[in-house]
């Protein structure tokens, strides 16, 4: 295992080697140990009667870290099965980089709804309200992308307490005007590729969009997470933005392939489609409400 290296070193009195070593550490590996945590995420789930799950597939990691290198964290090869050789991706950074790329991948491979849980844990922000946002392509194919409602909550008590504004009709209303304009009225297209770009860090967690999409390249990506952040006002950390290129290309298709049921025709939509979305609707959750409440469609408010 290569010795883990700081992006930036810090100098200190010789007297207090101890901290110095600390505080270096933390730079190196963003707060959190990743073998540690590899430890107890390589592990069989278990059932609530304590059993393992027995349909689980057990993943491995290569060290690929060079050597002669200093200040470049660490590199990766992970197989989310490791006996799947085809199956893998090359991923770099701190201990807490690396940790956000196997859970996103995690979810990727899970599919994007937040009501299916993975052994990766719950997607992160769960609880705040919810803007989600929907695509279909021209075949109607079925794209979604949400963005959490960060500083907001639908409950009395914990507005109350200070811990987060009580949402109000005026910015419902003045949401689903930003995504009319920003979405509706531009019938914005979101490609759809075969390379994972994830936005993440504090500052994404902070704008509640600690989240990953399949687009063709680093730039389409960046452009989504840009358009997402315009209904809050908020921009991009450019510095937040990764590209974790997946080679096993099986799962995307181009094509619709048919079948026939009952002497009719039924189109076979791809797992993972590579074609362009645009822009349908857009919803509001709230965990408070049991169906979501519908904002904008294509180019009309509908919240009133």
């Amino acid at each position: 295992m290569p010795q883990k290296s700081a992006t930036k070193r810090l100098t200190l009195d010789a007297d207090e080697p101890s901290l110095l070593f600390a505080i270096n550490d933390l730079l190196s590996t963003g707060g959190i140990d990743f073998d540690e945590w590899w430890e107890e995420f390589s592990k069989p789930p278990v059932s609530k009667t304590g059993k393992e799950v027995e349909i689980w597939t057990k993943p491995k990691f290569i060290d690929t870290t060079p050597k002669n290198k200093s200040g470049v964290g660490r590199w990766i090869k992970y197989f989310p099965d490791k006996e799947d050789e085809n199956t893998f991706y090359h991923l770099s950074g701190t201990d807490r980089d690396l940790v956000y790329h196997i859970n996103a991948i995690g979810y990727q491979q899970n599919g994007s709804s937040e009501s299916i849980p993975s052994k990766n844990g719950q997607p992160l922000l769960k609880g705040y309200p919810r803007i989600k946002l929907t695509f279909y392509s021209k075949d109607r194919i079925k794209a979604e992308k949400g963005i959490r409602c960060v500083g907001y909550t639908d409950s009395p008590d914990i507005a109350q307490r200070g811990l987060a504004d009580l949402i109000k009709p005026a910015d419902v209303l003045n949401w689903s005007k930003k995504i009319k304009s920003i979405f509706g009225d531009a019938d914005y297209c979101w490609k759809k590729g075969t390379e994972c770009v994830t936005y993440s860090g504090q500052i994404a967690r902070l704008q509640g969009l600690d989240n990953w999409a399949l687009v063709p390249n680093k730039s389409e990506g960046i452009k989504l997470f840009t358009a997402m952040l315009k209904i809050f006002d908020a921009t991009p950390d450019l510095d937040g933005f990764n590209l974790s290129g997946k080679t096993n290309k099986s799962q995307f298709d181009k094509t619709l392939r048919t079948t026939t049921v009952l002497n009719k025709q039924v189109k076979l939509n791809p797992e993972r489609p590579v074609i362009d979305c645009y822009f349908y609707s857009a919803s509001l959750q709230l965990p408070l409400l049991n169906k979501p409440i519908p904002l904008v469609k294509r180019n009309v408010i509908l919240y009133k």
